[in-house]
C-alpha cells in the first residue's frame, strides 16, 4: 500500500517567485497626491510631502522609512501603505512643519543636514547618514518625533560636525552615503567624498576607527581626483578603485557590492575583505544620456543598489531615469533583463518630464517589502512609488515513471516582454526570461524527482526485506 501511494502521481509546489514587466505601472505613490502630480520643493512642509527623497528602507514591522533629504529629515510611513498617506514619525526635526537644514543651527543629536541614506541593524536601531554633517547617527526604538541620536560615527561626539577639508583618516568621513550591515553586525559605509568604502566593527563607539577600507590602499591614501599629491593615474578606474561610491549591499553569499557612482558601474568584492582588494565582478559601464541610444549593460550615475528575494541585483541608473534588474548568477558585463521607469532599454527621459504612473526621473533608493514589491524613491519627482510584483508559483507533478511536468500558476499574470535588444554586441547571452525577480524553477523540479525516487526505492527495499524475513 505504501509503495502504491508513493508510485502515484505527487504534486509539489515550488517556492514563490516574483516577476516584474518592462515599463510597468506603479501601484502606490507616497509624497504626491497622485501619479501625475509633480509638486516642487517650494510648498510648505507637512506630513505627506517629500523634497528630493533619497534612500528608502523597511523596518521589521513593514513600515517604510524615507530619507527626505532636501527637507533635512527622515520620515516613517506606517503599514499598510497607501497612496498620499501621512507620515507618522519624523526624525531630524521637532515636528512635520519644521526643517533644520543645518545652516543656522548648531550641530547636535536631533538635527539632520541632508540625510541621504538609512539602514536598520538586527536590533531595530535606525542608522542615518547625516551627509551634510559628514557623520553617521544611530537612533534607537521606540522611535519618537524629534528624538535625540544615541551614537555618532565619523565624529567624536554629537555636537561636532565632520570637516570635509581634513585629510582622510581612519576615523573621519567625507560625504557618507549608503549603509549596510554584514551578518556579524558590522556596519559598512560608502564614504563617497574620500572615494572609499569602510567597515566599522560592532560594538560601536563614538568616533571609532574603521577596520577595513575598499577603494583605497589604506586609510590615509589620496588616490582620488583633485587631491594634492595625487599620482597622474589616480583618477583612472581600476578593479581596486572607487570614484564617488554611493551605496553598498551584501548578497546572500556575503559578498559586498558597491555602487561606484562616477565610474557608472557596480563592483563586487569577496570575503575575506582586505584593504585595497580588487573587485571580482563588475556590472555596468558608462553610456549615453539625455535621449541618446542606450543599451541593457550600461548606466549613468549609479547611486543605489539592492537585491531582491531571488538574488537578483537591482540598480538605480539615476542618470538615465530607470531601474535595472540583473539576474543571478551575476557575471561581468552581463545585460540587464528587466527595466522599470522606461518602456525599454533604449529609452530615457527627455528634457521636459511629466509625472506618470510608470516613469522615473532621478531614481535613488530602492527596497523590497516582505511581499517582494519594489519601492523606489524618485528625487526628480519628489515621490516614492511601489512597483507590484506578480506572484508566480510553479506546481511540479511527478508521475510514477519519474517524469516531471510543470504547470505555472499565478495570482497576478505577469506581463511578458521581449528580450532586451542591444545596439552593441555582448559576450554575455541571457537565457532567462526578462520578467525580473524570478526564482529558477528547474532545480526544484530535479529535487522533486529525486525526492520521490529515493522514497520509492527505500519503500521497495523495506518491503522486500520484510517479505524475505
Amino acid at each position: 500500500m505504501v509503495l502504491s501511494l508513493l508510485l502515484a502521481s505527487s504534486a509539489l509546489v515550488a517556492p514563490t517567485a516574483y516577476a516584474f514587466a518592462n515599463g510597468q505601472n506603479a501601484s502606490v505613490v507616497i509624497g504626491q497626491p497622485n501619479f501625475t502630480t509633480k509638486s516642487e520643493i517650494l510648498p510648505l512642509l507637512n506630513e505627506s510631502r517629500l523634497a528630493a527623497p533619497y534612500d528608502v528602507k523597511f523596518d521589521s514591522s513593514g513600515n517604510l522609512w524615507v530619507a527626505d533629504s532636501a527637507d533635512g529629515r527622515v520620515l516613517e510611513f506606517a503599514a499598510p501603505l497607501t497612496s498620499d498617506e501621512k507620515a507618522s514619525v519624523v526624525l531630524g526635526a521637532p515636528n512635520f512643519s519644521t526643517s533644520y537644514l543645518g545652516y543656522s543651527l548648531s550641530t547636535n543629536g536631533t538635527n539632520l543636514f541632508n540625510p541621504e541614506a538609512i539602514a536598520f541593524d538586527s536590533s531595530g536601531n535606525l542608522w542615518v547618514s547625516d551627509t551634510g554633517e559628514a557623520r553617521i547617527l544611530e537612533f534607537t526604538p521606540p522611535f519618537t518625533t524629534g528624538e535625540n541620536a544615541t551614537l555618532a560615527l565619523g565624529v567624536p561626539d554629537l555636537k561636532t560636525a565632520g570637516n570635509t577639508n581634513n585629510p582622510a583618516s581612519q576615523t573621519n568621513l567625507n560625504t557618507p552615503d549608503g549603509l549596510t550591515f554584514d551578518s556579524s553586525g558590522n556596519l559598512w559605509v560608502a564614504d563617497a567624498g574620500y572615494y572609499r568604502v569602510e567597515e566599522f566593527k560592532a560594538p560601536f563607539s563614538f568616533g571609532e576607527a574603521a577596520s577595513v577600507v575598499l577603494g583605497q590602499d589604506n586609510f590615509t591614501a589620496k588616490n582620488f581626483p583633485n587631491e594634492p599629491n595625487c599620482p597622474p593615474t589616480c583618477g583612472a578606474p581600476t578593479k581596486s578603485t572607487l570614484d564617488g561610491p554611493y551605496d553598498v549591499a551584501f548578497d546572500s553569499s556575503g559578498n559586498i557590492w558597491v555602487a561606484d557612482r562616477n565610474d557608472h558601474r557596480v563592483s563586487e568584492f569577496t570575503p575575506p575583505f582586505t584593504n585595497g582588494e580588487s573587485a571580482s565582478t563588475i556590472v555596468g559601464g558608462s553610456c549615453a544620456i539625455f535621449g541618446q541610444v542606450l543599451t541593457a549593460n550600461c548606466a549613468s550615475v549609479i547611486e543605489f543598489i539592492g537585491f531582491d528575494h531571488s538574488g537578483m541585483l537591482w540598480v538605480s541608473d539615476t542618470g538615465n531615469g530607470r531601474a535595472l534588474g540583473f539576474h543571478a548568477p551575476i557575471t561581468t558585463g552581463e545585460n540587464a533583463s528587466i527595466v522599470l521607469g522606461e518602456p525599454d532599454f533604449q529609452t530615457t527621459f527627455g528634457i521636459v518630464v511629466n509625472a506618470t504612473q510608470s516613469n522615473l526621473v532621478n531614481p535613488e533608493g530602492l527596497a523590497f517589502d516582505s511581499s517582494g514589491n519594489l519601492w523606489i524613491s524618485d528625487s526628480g519627482l519628489n515621490r516614492v512609488i511601489e512597483f507590484s510584483s506578480s506572484v508566480v508559483g510553479t506546481t511540479t507533478t511527478v508521475s510514477s515513471t519519474g517524469q516531471a511536468s510543470t504547470t505555472p500558476s499565478s495570482t497576478t499574470q505577469a506581463q511578458q516582454t521581449t528580450p532586451a535588444q542591444s545596439t552593441t554586441s555582448s559576450s554575455v547571452q541571457s537565457t532567462t526570461s526578462n520578467t525580473g525577480g524570478g526564482i529558477p524553477e528547474f532545480p526544484y523540479q530535479v529535487l522533486a524527482v529525486l525526492t520521490v525516487t529515493v522514497l520509492v526505492a527505500a519503500s521497495y527495499i523495506l518491503m522486500r526485506r520484510r517479505s524475505l524475513s
